[in-house]
C-alpha cells in the first residue's frame, strides 16, 4: 500500500509481456484532506459532505474561518451576528448552492472511477489471453520439434534398411554366378568323358558298360544338382519379390511422410495466425494504456477542480495575471508523446467576479503541429458568476515564456498575443490555439533545471 500526492492509496499489480513489464495502478482508498482519515471509495464522498474539520467562513462577514464542527459556537459569540442576519441568509443560500455543486462533482468523480476500474479489469483479461496464446505457441513449437526429430529418425532407419537389402541382393547374385560356373564346368567335364568313351568303345566293351553306368550315375547327380539349384533360385526369386514388396511399403511410408509434412505446414499457418492475433492484442493493450493514462489525468484534474470548489467556490487569483511553473517538463513531454496528455493550469479570473479562465497546454502538439511544437490555448470555462457577466465573451491576453537568465536586464521573454471569444450557450467552444516550436523552448534559458515558467496577462481593453 502506497500513497500519492493527491491523497489516494493504491496497490500495484504487474503482468509480464513480450516486450517488457507493465504496472497497473488501482485506487482502493482515499484520505480526507481535512481530517487525514482513510475511507473506501463508497464512503469517501459521504464523509466529505459531513466532515467536521472542513473550514468554513463565518456567514456574518467577520472574516473568520472555523471548522464546521465549531461554527455554531462561533455564531453565538460572533459580534456581527445580529447586524448581519439578512446577509447570513444570502450566504446560506450560496453555501447550499456550492454544496450542491460539490455533490454533483463527487458523483461524476465516482462514475469516472468505476469506468477506470472496468478498464483495468479489461486490460488484465487481455494480458491473461496474451499469456495463454504464448503458452499455446510454445506447445506448438515443442510438438513441431518432436515431429521433426521423429521424421529424421525414420529417414535414417529407412536408409539403413535400403543399404542392407542391397547388400543381400548383391550376395545372392554372386552365389548364382558361382553356381552357373560350376554347372558349366561340370558339363565340359562330361563332354570330355563322352568323347573318351566313344574313342574306347570299340576297344573295351566292358569298360563301355561301366562308363555308361558311370555316365548314368553322373546324369542322376546332375539332375539332382539342377533341381537343387532350381529350388535355390526359386527361393532367391521369392526373397527378391519380398524385397520389392518392402520397397513398396517404404514408398507408402514416404506418402505418410508427405501427409505429415502437410500437417506441419498447417501447424505453421496456425502459428502465423496466432502471432498476428498476438500483435493485434498488443495494439489493443497499447490503446487501452493510452486511454487509461488520459482517464487518470482527467481524474487528477477533477480532483484539483474539487479542491478548488471546496474553497468556498471562489477564485483566489482575480487580477487577470497568472504565473505557471511547469516542473519535470521533460517527463511531461515524454508522457505526451505516448499518451497525448494535456496540462491544465490553475483557474484564475480577469477581474473580481469576472470570467473563469484556464490555460491548457499540449506539450507534444496536435494535428499537423504534432511532434514539433507546443500547442496552448486560453479557455473560458464555466464560472460562478457567468449569469452576471456580458456575453459573448471577448478577451485579449499576452502569453509569455519567461527567460530564466541570471541577469534580468539580458533576459528576452517570448511573447504571444491571442484573442479569445466564447458564447454563453456554446457546449464546445472554438478555442484559438497558438504554437511555440520546441527548438524555441530549448533555446536561451526558457527551460532551466527542467522547469518552464509561463505567464498570462489578460488585457483590460481588448
Amino acid at each position: 500500500m502506497a500513497s500519492n500526492g493527491n491523497g489516494f492509496s493504491r496497490n500495484s499489480s504487474s503482468s509480464q509481456l513480450s516486450n517488457g513489464s507493465t504496472t497497473v495502478l488501482k485506487y482502493e482508498k482515499s484520505s480526507c484532506l481535512f481530517c487525514n482519515e482513510w475511507f473506501d471509495s463508497q464512503t469517501f464522498t459521504e464523509h466529505l459532505i459531513h466532515c467536521g474539520q472542513v473550514l468554513e467562513q463565518c456567514p456574518n462577514g467577520c472574516n473568520a474561518f472555523m471548522p464546521r464542527i465549531r461554527m455554531r459556537t462561533h455564531l453565538k459569540e460572533c459580534p456581527r451576528s445580529k447586524a448581519q442576519q439578512s446577509h447570513s441568509n444570502s450566504l446560506e443560500r450560496l453555501d447550499q448552492f456550492v454544496d450542491n455543486r460539490v455533490t454533483q462533482i463527487e458523483k461524476d468523480l465516482s462514475a469516472l472511477r468505476s469506468v477506470l476500474n472496468e478498464e483495468i479489469g479489461q486490460r488484465l483479461h487481455l494480458i491473461t489471453d496474451v499469456g495463454n496464446l504464448r503458452k499455446y505457441n510454445q506447445v506448438l513449437e515443442d510438438w513441431k520439434q518432436d515431429a521433426d526429430d521423429n521424421v529424421n529418425n525414420i529417414k535414417s532407419l529407412l536408409s539403413e534398411e535400403i543399404v542392407q537389402r542391397q547388400y543381400e541382393v548383391s550376395e545372392a547374385y554372386k552365389d548364382n554366378v558361382a553356381n552357373y560356373e560350376t554347372i558349366k564346368k561340370t558339363k565340359t567335364d562330361l563332354q570330355n568323358e563322352i568323347n573318351a568313351l566313344e574313342e574306347n568303345i570299340k576297344q573295351i566293351s566292358m569298360e563301355v558298360v561301366e562308363h555308361v553306368n558311370h555316365l548314368n550315375d553322373n546324369t542322376m547327380k546332375l539332375e539332382d544338382l539342377i533341381l537343387e539349384n532350381e529350388k535355390k533360385n526359386l527361393n532367391k526369386f521369392i526373397e527378391i519379390e519380398d524385397f520389392l514388396n518392402a520397397i513398396n511399403n517404404d514408398l507408402k511410408t514416404n506418402s505418410k511422410q508427405a501427409n505429415l509434412d502437410l500437417e506441419v505446414k498447417s501447424m505453421k499457418n496456425i502459428v502465423c495466425e496466432t502471432e498476428e492475433r498476438c500483435e493485434k492484442l498488443e495494439i489493443i493493450v497499447n490503446q487501452i494504456n493510452t486511454k487509461l493514462h488520459q482517464t487518470m489525468q482527467t481524474v487528477a484534474d477533477l480532483e484539483n477542480h474539487l479542491a478548488t470548489q471546496q474553497r468556498l467556490g471562489s477564485l483566489q487569483n482575480t487580477r487577470g495575471h497568472l504565473v505557471w511553473r511547469i516542473k519535470d517538463y521533460s517527463k511531461k513531454l515524454e508522457d505526451a508523446k505516448h499518451y497525448d496528455t494535456i496540462l491544465h493550469s490553475a483557474m484564475f479570473s480577469n477581474k473580481p467576479y469576472g470570467y473563469a479562465l484556464r490555460l491548457d497546454i499540449l506539450p507534444n502538439g496536435k494535428g499537423t503541429w504534432k511532434g514539433r511544437n507546443l500547442i496552448a490555448c486560453l479557455n473560458v470555462i464555466a464560472g460562478e458568476y457567468d449569469a452576471l457577466l456580458p456575453w459573448p465573451c471577448r478577451l485579449q491576453a499576452d502569453i509569455i515564456i519567461r527567460d530564466q537568465h541570471c541577469s534580468s536586464e539580458d533576459a528576452q521573454d517570448y511573447v504571444k498575443t491571442i484573442l479569445v471569444r466564447k458564447k454563453n450557450d456554446e457546449f464546445i467552444q472554438n478555442n484559438q490555439y497558438f504554437h511555440i516550436p520546441h527548438k524555441v523552448i530549448m533555446s536561451r534559458n526558457y527551460l532551466r533545471n527542467d522547469c518552464l515558467y509561463i505567464e498570462v496577462r489578460v488585457l483590460k481593453n481588448p
